[in-house]
C-alpha cells in the first residue's frame, strides 16, 4: 500500500478524479489593478508589448508603477481584484521583498491581498523559490505561463499576434499535441484568461473559431509547476550548452542552432537537471519532456533565435533572471548538497556534476567542491 505523505498532492488528486479545479474560484474578468515598472515596456519583447495592452484604465482599472520605492501601495478596495504584477523577472525578488509586501505578509492574520496576486512567467525563469519563501507560492496563488506576444504591425489593427506553439504531430488516438501553450492556474485563471484573449482579439483582429476558441489554457497548479519547471530546464540548458560552444568556437549560437548542433550534450543536460528535480523536489516531468524542450528551442518563434548564453555576470548575488535560472540550479542544488556533506561529513556528490563542470568552463567559481569528507 502507498503512503502519500503530500496533503496537497492528495487533495489535486481527488479533484482531479472529481474533475474540478482544486476547489479553486476561476473567477470571471472584473476591474483590476497592474503593477508596471516605473522604466514602461520593452515593446521590442512581444510578451511585454502584450502586457502593455492588458489595463484599460477607462473602465476602472489602476495602473501602478514599481521603483523599489518605499511608499509603494495598492489603493484599499471593498472587493478582491486580480492585482497583475507585470514585471520582469529581474525586478521581482525586489517587489516580493520590499517592505509593502512584507507587510502584507506579516500582520496576523496576513491581508487577502496576497491571494490576488498574479504572476507572469514567460522567460523561463524559476520564481518559485522567491515565492515560496514569502508565502506567495500556494496553490491557490494565480500563475500564468505566457507564450504568445503582440509585434507591431502596419495593417488595419495595431499589433500582430505571435505565439510559441509548436506542432508535435499526432498520439495514439491520433489527438495533435502541440507545445508551447499558454496556461494559467489558481483563483483567478479565469480572469487571467478571458483578459488576455480580449485584448488579441481587439488588438489583433482575430474573431476565434466561434465559442470553442481559446489562447489560454486553465489548469491545475500541479500540473503548470510541472510546466513552468520544464521551461527553466529549457532556458538554462540550453543556453549553457551555447556558452560553452561559443567560448570554444568564437561564434554566437541562438536556441536553434544549439539544438540543431548539439542535440545529444543537450539532452544529457535537460536529463540531469529533470533528475535532480524528482530528487530534490518530488517534481517529474510529464513523457516526452525532452521532446517539447528541444521542439520549442528549435522552432518556438520567440525562442528559437535567442542567444545561447547564460545571463552570468561575473559575480554572484546579483539578483535578477541569473538567480533565476542557472543560479538557481547551483544554489538551491548543488550548493546546498556541499553544505550538507560539510555539516554531516558524508561524502554526498554534486547531484549535477555535468551543469557544475559546464558553469566552471565558463567562469563561475562554485565554493564548496573540494570539501573534505569523511571515508
Amino acid at each position: 500500500m502507498n503512503v502519500w505523505s503530500n496533503s496537497q498532492a492528495v487533495k489535486d488528486y481527488e479533484d482531479f478524479l472529481a474533475n474540478k479545479p482544486s476547489a479553486m474560484d476561476w473567477s470571471s474578468d472584473c476591474t483590476s489593478v497592474f503593477i508596471v515598472p516605473s522604466s514602461g515596456f520593452d515593446l521590442s519583447s512581444p510578451y511585454e508589448c502584450l502586457l502593455s495592452t492588458l489595463a484599460d484604465v477607462d473602465n476602472g482599472d489602476i495602473v501602478l508603477e514599481w521603483d523599489d520605492s518605499s511608499t509603494f501601495s495598492i489603493p484599499d478596495s471593498s472587493s478582491s481584484c486580480p492585482i497583475y504584477v507585470c514585471l520582469p523577472s529581474s525586478s521581482l525578488c525586489s517587489f516580493v521583498e520590499s517592505d509593502y509586501v512584507q507587510n502584507l505578509r506579516t500582520i496576523t492574520p496576513p491581508s487577502p491581498l496576497l491571494e490576488d496576486f498574479v504572476f507572469l512567467n514567460f522567460d523561463g525563469s524559476i520564481s518559485e523559490s522567491i515565492l515560496r519563501k514569502n508565502n506567495l507560492g500556494s496553490s491557490e496563488q494565480t500563475n500564468l505561463l505566457l507564450n504568445c506576444g503582440f509585434e507591431k504591425s502596419g495593417g488595419r489593427y495595431d499589433y500582430k499576434l505571435v505565439q510559441n506553439e509548436v506542432n508535435l504531430g499526432v498520439d495514439a488516438m491520433g489527438i495533435k499535441k502541440v507545445a508551447g501553450r499558454s496556461i494559467a492556474c489558481g483563483k483567478w485563471a479565469g480572469s487571467v484568461k478571458g483578459r488576455i484573449e480580449e485584448s488579441v482579439k481587439g488588438n489583433c483582429g482575430i474573431e476565434g473559431e466561434g465559442e470553442n476558441w481559446d489562447l489560454v489554457d486553465l489548469g491545475f497548479y500541479r500540473d503548470v509547476r510541472r510546466i513552468l519547471f520544464e521551461y527553466g530546464i529549457l532556458t538554462s540548458a540550453i543556453r549553457l550548452v551555447g556558452e560553452v560552444h561559443t567560448k570554444t568556437s568564437g561564434e554566437a549560437l541562438t536556441f536553434n542552432d544549439v539544438v540543431m548542433s548539439y542535440e545529444g550534450e543537450a539532452i544529457d543536460l535537460i536529463r540531469e537537471l529533470s533528475s535532480c528535480l524528482r530528487g530534490g523536489l518530488a517534481v517529474t516531468m510529464m513523457y516526452g519532456f525532452e521532446d517539447r524542450i528541444l521542439a520549442l528551442a528549435e522552432s518556438a518563434t520567440m525562442w528559437k533565435d535567442q542567444d545561447a548564453k547564460t545571463l552570468w555576470g561575473g559575480q554572484k548575488g546579483l539578483g535578477g533572471t541569473w538567480e533565476q535560472q542557472n543560479g538557481w540550479w547551483l544554489e538551491q542544488m548543488t550548493m546546498k548538497a556541499f553544505a550538507k556533506r560539510k555539516e554531516t561529513r558524508i561524502p554526498i556528490p554534486d547531484p549535477l556534476p555535468m551543469h557544475t563542470e559546464y558553469l566552471e568552463f565558463i567562469g563561475v567559481e562554485v565554493e564548496g567542491e573540494e570539501e573534505p569528507v569523511a571515508e
